[in-house]
């Protein structure tokens, strides 16, 4: 039986069961599971559609599965320390990950460790990217949010210089605990979560906040539906609220209580049923359909229109990740776009073995493979190319004293691999 469409990842906190599970939330039925390990909260993510990745608790490591494989061979890569939040671009290319107060991001593709941010002073808890991956959100337990260019971070660590934040949200008064970006690029809204009983909905172009609502217990997890028209926010009195983002108000303050009055009644709604923390929320595409994760080791389903429980999926620990995602995962057929290779520890411009030249370059993946063979290619280029190769070989003969002869050969064989990629390409064009 082939997968839906739309599908719900959950994992909890004891790792008895599975690490991560796929339901098929119309029906509650368990299509995969994937063993090993517990994942900790606000730590998987799907790439392409086909890796499954998460962060172990407390340990430093990654789990890696081919989600569409039907042996499971789980891969571990190793970090440089605990991993308290994981996120991926919308495009697949980046992952991120927080370790500590750091954030240190990596390129899928080739593993290599592009940027390392070090401006929050305590751990940071959470992560989420843009829609269109060109901004970058972290929030920690020094009570800030921060806003990150992600194309700034990208040359700036590459040159080992310090990169700082295009905003830095300070509202908050207590460590934050969810960050949800809407929709729209860097034109798109922010909320943000915190354990002094509030959420702060922000505006990212600008960074002014546009609203601060308030609630009756700590906020533990915050999203939005498709549409943005509606926030839900999980609070540590297994309460979860939905307030509407367009009510008639011109308020910057605005308090939800618990027991709705006359005046909130119609502005915010509330879904009982947990008994303990709501840990994380994800909404359906369509918006219709709301998932909720508990430390009451339960997950719920939702019928958002009715605040209907339409059913609940026990688990054996607190749960720690509930998502929906886009993915066949029974579709065993389907091969990665990329190969996922293992994270290194060490920035790339420290593994360059001082090649001044070759730092500040980022690999790229082409989505189409292009002829390289000698025969493709004209005779003046062939002949070129022979001779730098030759020129090559004859200088490999020769024992090399001096780190001056060694960066002219490692210069040549550029020239010759540069020439023979343009020479690729042209030809891929005509």
């Amino acid at each position: 039986m082939a997968a839906p469409m739309e599908i719900l990842l959950t994992s909890d906190a004891s790792g008895m069961l599975w690490n991560l599970c796929v339901w098929d939330f119309q029906t509650g039925t368990a299509i995969k599971s994937f063993k090993g390990g517990s994942s900790a909260p606000r730590s998987v993510c799907l790439l392409d559609g086909y890796f499954l990745i998460s962060a172990a608790v407390g340990k430093p490591i990654i789990h890696v599965w081919a989600a569409q494989k039907k042996e499971q061979q789980q891969q571990r890569i190793v970090c440089p320390g605990v991993v308290s939040c994981l996120v991926a671009s919308s495009n697949n290319t980046l992952c991120v990950a927080g370790i500590a107060e750091k954030i240190h991001i990596w390129q899928t593709c080739t593993g290599d460790l592009l940027a390392v941010l070090s401006r929050h002073y305590q751990k940071v808890t959470c992560l989420c990217f843009t829609d269109d991956g060109s901004h970058l959100i972290s929030g920690g337990e020094d009570n800030l949010v921060m806003v990150w260019f992600v194309a700034s971070v990208l040359q700036q660590g590459q040159n080992s210089k310090p990169c700082e934040p295009l905003h830095v949200w300070s509202k908050h008064a207590l460590p934050i605990t969810d960050v949800k970006c809407g929709t729209g690029g860097s034109m798109s809204r922010v909320v943000s979560a915190s354990h002094d009983q509030t959420c702060k909905l922000w505006d990212l172009a600008s960074g002014q906040l546009l609203c601060n609502f308030v609630f009756d217990a700590p906020v533990c997890s915050v999203t939005m539906d498709t549409a943005e028209y509606h926030l839900f926010a999980g609070c540590s009195d297994g309460n979860i609220y939905q307030v509407n983002l367009y009510a008639s108000s011109e308020q910057r303050e605005r308090h939800i209580q618990g027991a709705a009055s006359s005046a909130d009644k119609k502005d915010s709604l509330i879904f009982h049923g947990h008994s303990k923390p709501v840990t994380c929320l994800s909404v359906s595409m369509d918006g219709t359909v709301l998932a909720s994760g508990s430390q009451d080791q339960t997950a719920c389903i939702w019928h958002i229109h009715s605040r209907q429980r339409v059913r609940t999926i026990n688990h054996k620990g607190a749960v720690t990740n509930v998502s929906f995602v886009l993915s066949s995962i029974s579709n065993s057929q389907t091969k990665p776009n990329f190969l996922l290779q293992p994270f290194k520890r060490h920035l790339q411009s420290a593994e360059s073995d001082g090649d001044a030249s070759a730092q500040g370059e980022i690999g790229v993946r082409i989505p189409y493979q292009v002829p390289t063979t000698l025969g493709d290619i004209d005779r003046e280029e062939k002949s070129q190319l022979l001779e730098a190769i030759q020129q090559m070989n004859d200088s490999n003969q020769t024992s090399h004293s001096s780190r001056q002869q060694l960066e002219t050969e490692i210069e040549k064989l550029r020239q010759a691999n540069q020439l023979l990629f343009k020479s690729a390409i042209e030809l891929a064009k005509t």
